[in-house]
């Protein structure tokens, strides 16, 4: 079995998120989800290494949005993305969602101390058109 390198816990989380790729919206179901990515249901309109926009929303007052990237794909799996950007707002949600669905939230605050990626400086604003 092969050891296990992420740096974040998944917590199962089942809910529909709307994927935007190239100008397609797409109403996909997550399986499960981490600070530094999620695990969608298949799609074939999906392809590695794409870019892509989540549009998340918790309640018609609570609506988020994270920049991802495709990183694996397959009919047996599903589709992995790996979050590439969000702003303040976005991981304050993303942060209550996992930590409301593990089993240890005292443990998702501790996974904070050590960076899953490096910070870039990309005020870029998310949008999907």
């Amino acid at each position: 079995m092969k050891d296990n390198h992420r740096r974040r816990s998944r917590v199962n989380a089942e809910f529909q998120v709307e994927v935007c790729c190239d100008r397609s919206k797409l109403p996909i179901k997550s399986k499960n989800i981490s600070l530094k990515g999620m695990l969608l249901s298949f799609t074939d309109r999906l392809k590695m290494d794409q870019l892509c926009i989540l549009n998340f929303t918790l309640t018609s007052d609570i609506q988020f949005k994270i920049k991802a990237k495709v990183v694996r794909t397959s009919e047996d799996f599903g589709t992995a993305v790996d979050f590439v950007s969000m702003n303040e707002s976005a991981f304050y949600h993303l942060r209550n969602i996992v930590r409301y669905s593990s089993e240890d939230a005292d443990a998702i605050d501790h996974e904070l101390i050590t960076p899953a990626f490096e910070i870039v400086d990309d005020n870029t604003p998310i949008t999907c058109e």
